[in-house]
């Protein structure tokens, strides 16, 4: 027998209360004889056997009530009537991976449906009032029920009706998910199964030693439950996918062309050649392009399309050949727009072209305008002194950059902030002349300010030093991911003598990339209902070679576009994240319709959120386009929802490397519902018998005060 609360079995020391008093109590009695006291000896004597039976009958159940009462308190589990009719019900809690991988066709049939068909059976061996709760695990893991069901033919169904997820399993999290259940199990006897296909992805970094530290705690509970590691088969290791799809521009113009990355990894070790890749726009095939992908290798190439009208606009890549074909397609949305307007703020005008800070970002912004060739520039650039800036010069504008500014005097200042505030994007550029002082006072203003950080001073590089250089990274900011490839421009190649050394606080903040110093060279954080990106080196070749370099046209002109389309989303997400719109004009309670890609419609309603109002759906669930639009609306915005790459590796972990994750977690592995079933029938779960200690209890009481009542009478 063991306990769930063994703790308060120190409570049934308080059976030494009624002992105790009843040893203080105990009176000397005075014998006094006479004359007629022979007569009733007899008749006393037999009387004083009975009361005395009886007064030691009623201490036995006043010491027996505390160390009952204790017992009831601790939760008592007897664990030796699984065999017994009636007994054995247990708290099944099934944490399900239920990622994109567990799909992938097998010849005893995916690995989900091999896990639907076992949990079938598991629901209908349980004893009668076991309870069953599903942790989803794929992506962010959610409880299939609100609460653990007793009905345990619902389960099957309910599961059978829930959409997978195509995230990659996050384990520990699960496990956690799985202890919140366990917590409000009703059942002594209690079981964690983990049913998966145990994908490299996802688990190799447990098999080498990484901790759970949720299943740890799990371990901790008492009593114990019992862990089973359920590996599912998946016999199929060759895979093609689309790895990656990063596109030139988030916004373009109309018939300005925009160039697509596409990257086709090859997970297996065949080598497959003529496989036609397909560039698609708006669900239009355009063209055909054929391409050989080696073994455990991948192919990169770029494509390009411009289209012609504004709006959202889909542009995607889709994959013929292998049996696995949900991660043969991807896609992402493209803005099109007329133009975006922007302001640039000169703070030191140059004496000779390209010799201030404004008129590099203004080349940058408009090469086409500045070389007079016949494409069109999105960015429509207007420059102003800083001394002659007034508030009519924002009208219409949806990006402002400050370029060397010094100082922002008085209303100059205000009108800034209140049009980030409104929902503008502000770009600062900062240089020599910059006033670091009324900065950091006013523009910064200890983290009320529009400016994202303070500025502690300047970092710089000798001489007859190294110049310093960007870090060698992956960008993960929206507006940085196209210069992962080498192809999108190498900004390792910029020098750095100089730079702004800022002390960032709070979460708010967010580094775009930095230099091999440390130090930060472009930081973001949101402002109001807009955004402000601020960079700690000079828009001129004062402090760098950065604006000489190829590389700054794309860099400027994908930070200005990220500002001017903060509200549209990103290029693209991955399934499992939720559709996300900020709003610049809202009230809170607005109403919007999600349209899912099998054409399924669900209600969005807004929310406040800081100071703007967002509208964000539930997590996705398929891959493919999605429309946003308000009630009663037509005007529609358009998302791209991708699988994550990481899935589309199906190769899982060896058995024994499994074998190793269950025996350091004090669990058994299994391969079949048979295995499952055998090891199932040769545990002892435990039966909770605090109801029967309550029945005891109440019994006692009620006996306790009969007998204090007779022996009163007496």
């Amino acid at each position: 027998m063991t306990f769930l609360n063994s703790i308060l079995l120190a409570g049934a020391a308080a059976f030494l209360i009624p002992l105790i008093i009843h040893l203080l109590n105990r009176r000397r009695i005075a014998v006094v004889r006479w004359g007629a006291m022979h007569l009733l000896q007899e008749v006393i004597k037999q009387k004083k056997r009975r009361v005395r039976v009886e007064q030691w009958l009623l201490l036995l159940m006043r010491i027996l009530l505390p160390i009952i009462l204790a017992m009831c308190l601790a939760r008592p589990v007897l664990t030796a009537l699984r065999s017994l009719p009636g007994f054995g019900k247990t708290s099944l809690v099934v944490i399900l991976d239920d990622s994109f991988s567990m799909r992938a066709p097998s010849s005893g049939g995916s690995p989900m449906d091999q896990a639907k068909a076992a949990i079938q059976r598991m629901t209908e061996e349980l004893p009668r009032g076991s309870d069953v709760q599903i942790v989803l695990a794929g992506g962010s893991p959610r409880t299939l029920m609100e609460q653990s069901s007793i009905a345990l033919d619902l389960v099957p169904k309910a599961l059978g009706d829930t959409q997978a997820l195509a995230g990659p399993m996050s384990a520990n999290d699960a496990f956690q998910a799985a202890a919140a259940a366990l917590s409000k199990a009703t059942n002594g006897a209690r079981e964690i199964v983990v049913m998966s296909d145990f994908q490299q992805a996802d688990w190799k970094a447990f098999a080498e030693g990484a901790s759970l530290p949720a299943l740890e705690s799990v371990l901790k509970q008492e009593p114990k439950p019992a862990i089973t590691f359920y590996r599912l088969d998946n016999d199929i290791t060759e895979n093609l996918s689309i790895a990656s799809l990063e596109l030139s521009a988030l916004v373009a113009a109309e018939g300005q062309p925009v160039g697509a990355r596409v990257r086709v990894k090859n997970h297996g070790k065949r080598l497959w050649q003529d496989v036609a890749l397909y560039l698609e726009a708006d669900g239009t095939r355009l063209r055909t392009t054929r391409i050989t992908v080696p073994a455990e290798g991948e192919v990169t190439l770029s494509l390009t399309h411009a289209f012609d009208k504004v709006g959202d606009h889909a542009l995607g890549v889709r994959l013929e050949g292998d049996s696995l074909t949900e991660d043969n397609a991807a896609q992402a949305i493209v803005h099109v727009r007329h133009q975006i307007n922007a302001l640039i703020i000169d703070g030191h005008p140059g004496n000779e072209p390209l010799s201030g800070a404004a008129d590099f970002i203004e080349l940058a912004l408009s090469p086409n305008m500045a070389t007079a060739a016949d494409s069109k520039d999105l960015v429509i650039t207007t420059k102003v002194d800083e001394r002659r800036f007034r508030d009519e010069d924002l009208r219409g504008k949806e990006v402002v950059i400050l370029a060397d500014v010094e100082r922002l005097q008085g209303k100059r200042f205000t009108d800034i902030e209140k049009f980030v505030k409104e929902g503008g994007g502000l770009l600062v550029i900062a240089g020599p002349d910059i006033d670091q002082s009324w900065y950091n006072r006013d523009f910064y203003r200890n983290g009320q300010g529009v400016y994202p950080a303070a500025i502690k001073g300047l970092g710089s590089v000798g001489p007859a030093d190294n110049p310093a250089r960007i870090l060698m990274q992956r960008f993960t900011h929206p507006a940085m991911t196209y210069f992962n490839d080498a192809r999108g421009g190498r900004l390792q190649d910029a020098e750095f003598r100089t730079w702004i050394t800022w002390e960032m606080k709070g979460d708010e903040v967010k580094t775009l990339f930095s230099l091999d110093r440390g130090a930060p060279v472009f930081i973001e954080k949101p402002f109001g209902r807009g955004r402000v990106i601020a960079g700690a080196t000079s828009a001129n070749s004062e402090w760098t070679n950065l604006p000489l370099q190829m590389v700054f046209v794309p860099l400027i002109q994908r930070l200005v576009s990220h500002l001017a389309t903060q509200g549209a989303g990103e290029a693209a997400l991955l399934v499992g994240q939720p559709v996300r719109v900020g709003l610049k004009d809202g009230k809170g309670d607005e109403v919007f319709e999600l349209t899912d890609p099998t054409g399924k419609t669900t209600e969005v309603k807004a929310r406040k959120e800081n100071n703007g109002v967002v509208v964000e759906s539930a997590p996705t669930r398929e891959p493919g386009l999605y429309e946003m639009k308000a009630k009663d609306s037509s005007e529609a915005q358009r998302f791209a929802i991708n699988l994550n790459p990481a899935e589309s590796d199906l190769k899982p972990l060896a058995e024994s490397e499994v074998e190793k994750i269950a025996t350091r977690h004090e669990g058994m592995l299994v391969r079949s519902f048979d295995a499952y079933q055998r090891l199932d029938r040769s545990r002892r779960h435990g039966t909770e018998m605090w109801q029967a200690f309550l029945i005891a209890l109440l019994v006692l009481l009620f006996g306790e005060v009969l007998l204090a009542q007779r022996i009163a009478r007496a």
